[in-house]
């Protein structure tokens, strides 16, 4: 049997493990009981939900939970009520947005292009009883999607990679006048450069770099008011 072939069957096999650990972690999912109220379901959330899809966080190159908790606490701090998402995943920080979306009364759409991790954004949302009722999934490329979008939003929450700035470049135009940019930075040397460097360019943003305690950080963007 040739190099390639060895290789070809590597990768092939390499391909199915993959699909079918995906899969058994989603049978393996904890089900939701009957909730007497929303707060008993937020506890089921953060302690029972949360906990179990994180053991997955690299796999689907989720966010830390530290950083979950920031994005949560800063949708309720500065009271955004409609937020945009792109880089669904698996929904894991679109239940951290939507936790906090529920407290100021708002909604999140979000936007996957990859549709097998639309399915299971939906089903994880579906089990934090945010499908919906506050998180609306859309599949497709951002770059074409939002665009279309009717809405304008004041809290944009990008986790595409270290190449960030052409969803923010699309984003922009969607925003509101008194709209919060924040972008996951993964702990890779030079990630995010391109974007900081161009919003250096923009005074009428202003950006810093927010750690949480991670490996990661949070870059957000801000419009300075005008005077």
């Amino acid at each position: 049997m040739s190099k390639t072939m060895v290789l070809i069957g590597t990768i092939v096999l390499t391909i199915f493990v993959a699909i079918g650990m995906r899969s058994l972690g989603q049978a393996n999912a904890p089900e939701p009981p009957a909730f007497a109220s929303d707060a008993q379901r937020h506890a089921w959330v953060m302690n029972t939900l949360l906990p179990w899809m994180e053991q997955f966080r690299e796999r689907y190159h989720n966010v830390p939970r530290s950083d979950g908790e920031f994005l949560r606490w800063l949708i309720i701090a500065t009271k955004r009520r409609r937020a945009l998402e792109i880089g669904t995943a698996n929904g894991y920080s679109a239940i951290w947005l939507g936790l906090g979306l529920e407290v100021t009364k708002g909604r999140l759409t979000t936007v996957e292009i990859k549709p097998d991790l639309v399915r299971e954004a939906k089903a994880n949302l579906k089990r934090a009883g945010l499908l919906e009722r506050v998180v609306t999934v859309v599949e497709g490329d951002a770059l074409k999607v939002v665009p279309q979008l009717p809405d304008k939003f004041d809290f944009a929450f990008i986790d595409i990679g270290p190449r960030a700035l052409p969803f923010v470049e699309a984003v922009l135009p969607k925003l509101a006048d008194d709209a919060i940019i924040a972008v996951h930075r993964p702990p890779f040397e030079g990630a995010l450069s391109d974007y900081l460097a161009a919003m250096q360019k923009r005074p009428e943003w202003l950006t810093t770099v927010v750690q949480t305690g991670a490996p990661t950080a949070i870059v957000l963007s801000v419009r300075v008011p005008e005077r």
